[in-house]
């Protein structure tokens, strides 16, 4: 029987993690006690994801992982995880840096996770948070339009009524608490310049402002 564990290893909350561990080495990076927080809070803050992974089963799955490494050559890994599983553990062994990080997940959530006044968004999390306005950006922005509000405008007026359901309305929301959420533009820039370079609040509001009157003409 052909089986296909090797998403467990390479795709997912693991790799994700490593990700996270060998992003904190660079210099100026965050701590990687603080990128685990905010990965934590990633996955409480999506219901989806909360339902179906919850941080709790992604501890328990790298102790998983853990004891499986630990059977030594016996444990059928995919190409290239035992090499990032070491660069991410960088003096420790792999299984213990697993295990580690199963441990400090499992602290972080017996408190109450910090919002994002106390703990400032990182542009990873603003990418999944802000998963519209990213794809907008990137649509409005391929030079096909003289801005951003013609790109909106014609879009609302090919693709209505469904997309106003099932893109503009969840676009706005987006906006709406990116709006919220940042309370100066220096948090804002750090937050989403990585991933909509040009983006201002004042934008934003433009952006918003012509959903809603749109919404409120045609709805």
């Amino acid at each position: 029987m052909i089986t296909y564990t090797g998403a467990v290893f390479n795709n997912g909350p693991i790799a994700r993690l490593l990700d996270l561990c060998v992003a904190s080495q660079e210099p100026g990076a965050a701590p990687l006690e603080d990128e685990l927080v905010r990965f934590c809070r990633s996955i409480q803050n999506s219901a989806a994801a909360a339902w179906a992974t919850p941080p709790a089963t992604v501890a328990s799955l790298l102790d998983l992982v853990a004891e499986q490494l630990e059977q030594g050559p016996a444990c059928d890994v995919p190409i290239g995880f035992t090499e990032r599983l070491a660069e991410a553990a960088e003096t420790t062994s792999g299984p213990a840096h697993l295990r580690m990080l199963a441990g400090l997940i499992r602290l972080i959530m017996r408190g109450a996770l910090p919002d994002f006044q106390e703990l400032e968004m990182s542009s990873w999390e603003a990418g999944m948070k802000f998963e519209r306005i990213r794809q907008f950006w990137w649509w409005a922005d391929s030079g096909e339009f003289d801005d951003y509000l013609q790109g909106l405008r014609e879009g609302m007026e090919s693709e209505h009524p469904d997309w106003c359901r099932q893109e503009w309305s969840l676009l706005a929301a987006e906006l709406q608490q990116a709006l919220l959420i940042f309370s100066s533009r220096q948090q804002f820039d750090r937050a989403l310049k990585d991933i909509v370079p040009s983006a201002s609040p004042e934008v934003f509001r433009d952006i918003l402002r012509t959903i809603h009157t749109h919404f409120a003409e045609q709805h």
